[in-house]
C-alpha cells in the first residue's frame, strides 16, 4: 500500500467530489448531513494530502485550482466505481441507498417531484433526489459526468455527446396581469417588446434561457426589468405589476388558478417545447441509474395533455380599450 492510500480514505473523496459540485463549504456541509466545521476539517486533509490548496476564495464562490481541475474526473471514477461495486442487485430497489442529482429548472422540480417522492416513497425509500439550477456549461465536455440527469428542453444546452430520452411536450405563453390592457390575444411583436419585461435566466452576467435565446435569434430586442432563476417567481412579479413573461403554459395555468393572470399566445412563433431526460454515457449501464431512468419517464408520461390550441392566429384580434 503506498503512503498516499494509507492517508487518504474514501470519505475524503466524497467530500471533495461535492466540494467540486457545489463550490460551498456551506452548501457541501448540507448536502452531506454535516457540520462546516467538518466539512473544512476534510478539506485541510485533502490540501495536506494532495499538497495543494485544491480550493479557494474567489468572490462569492470556492475556485478549484489547476490540480482540483485535473483531479475531479478521477475521484468520480473512484466513487462511481465503489458504488457500483457495493450496490445490491435491482431485484429490490428498497435496498439501495443512493442519492442523485438532478440538473433542471424549478418549473421540473414542480411538475414531476410529487410523482417521484410518490414513487421512491414505496419504492426506494432509501434513494434520496437533489435537484439544482441548471447552468449553461453544466453539460460540457467532463462536467457532464458530475450531474447524474439533466432535464432540459431540446437544444436548450449542449447535449451533443449525451444520451437522452424523450419526456413531454410543452409550450410557451405570455403571461400578465388579468387586468393589464397592453397584454392581449394578437398583440404585435412591437407592442410586446414595448411592455416591461420579466424573463428567466439560468445564470446571472446574461440571458440564459430556451426562450430568449429564440428571440435572440429572431433578432427581437427587449429590456429585461427583473431578471430571476426562478419560472415559479414570474406569475406572481407580473400579476401585481404591468409586465408581461414568457413561461411554460403548463405551469402558467397552474398558477393563473391562485393567481389573477391572463395567458396569450406569443407574438412570434415558438416552437413546441420537447422536455428530455439526459444523462452522461458513463451512466447508460448503470441499473440503479437506469431505474431512476424509468421512473421519471413513466411519471412523465402520467402528465395531462395540454389542451388543443385555435390553430395558428391568422389575424390580429383589436387591442382592448
Amino acid at each position: 500500500m503506498t503512503g498516499l492510500s494509507r492517508r487518504l480514505d474514501l470519505n475524503l473523496l466524497v467530500v471533495f467530489d461535492v466540494l467540486w459540485a457545489e463550490r460551498s463549504v456551506s452548501r457541501t456541509a448540507r448536502r452531506l448531513h454535516r457540520t462546516q466545521s467538518a466539512v473544512s476539517l476534510a478539506l485541510e486533509r485533502l490540501r495536506d494530502t494532495f499538497g495543494d490548496p485544491l480550493f479557494t476564495w474567489n468572490g462569492r464562490e470556492m475556485q478549484p485550482s489547476p490540480r482540483a481541475e485535473a483531479l475531479a474526473p478521477r475521484v468520480r471514477a473512484i466513487i462511481d466505481q465503489v458504488n457500483a461495486t457495493l450496490e445490491p442487485e435491482l431485484d429490490d430497489p428498497r435496498a439501495i441507498h443512493r442519492d442523485f442529482t438532478i440538473a433542471t429548472a424549478d418549473y421540473i422540480d414542480w411538475l414531476l417531484g410529487a410523482g417521484l417522492m410518490a414513487r421512491l416513497e414505496t419504492e426506494a425509500p432509501n434513494l434520496s433526489l437533489y435537484f439544482v439550477d441548471v447552468k449553461p456549461t453544466m453539460t460540457e465536455g467532463r462536467r457532464g459526468a458530475e450531474t447524474d440527469l439533466f432535464i432540459v428542453p431540446r437544444g436548450a444546452v449542449n447535449t451533443a455527446q449525451m444520451s437522452h430520452a424523450p419526456l413531454f411536450r410543452d409550450r410557451y405563453v405570455c403571461v400578465a396581469a388579468r387586468d393589464n390592457p397592453r397584454v392581449y390575444e394578437g398583440m404585435s411583436i412591437e407592442e410586446f417588446v414595448a411592455v416591461p419585461q420579466a424573463t428567466y435566466t439560468a445564470a446571472r452576467g446574461g440571458l440564459y434561457s430556451h426562450e430568449t435565446r429564440h428571440l435572440a435569434e429572431l433578432g427581437v430586442r427587449y429590456r429585461n426589468l427583473v431578471l430571476t432563476p426562478h419560472y415559479m417567481a414570474l406569475p406572481m412579479i407580473v400579476s401585481e405589476s404591468g409586465g408581461v413573461a414568457i413561461m411554460q403554459e403548463r405551469l402558467a395555468r397552474f398558477m393563473g388558478a391562485s393567481v389573477p393572470l391572463k395567458l396569450v399566445t406569443p407574438p412570434v412563433d415558438y416552437p413546441e417545447l420537447e422536455i428530455n431526460l439526459y444523462w452522461h454515457p458513463v451512466f447508460d449501464d448503470d441499473p440503479t441509474h437506469r431505474w431512476l431512468r424509468e421512473q421519471i419517464i413513466e411519471v412523465s408520461a402520467g402528465l395531462q395533455a395540454l389542451p388543443e390550441r385555435d390553430g395558428k392566429r391568422t389575424a390580429r384580434r383589436r387591442k382592448p380599450r
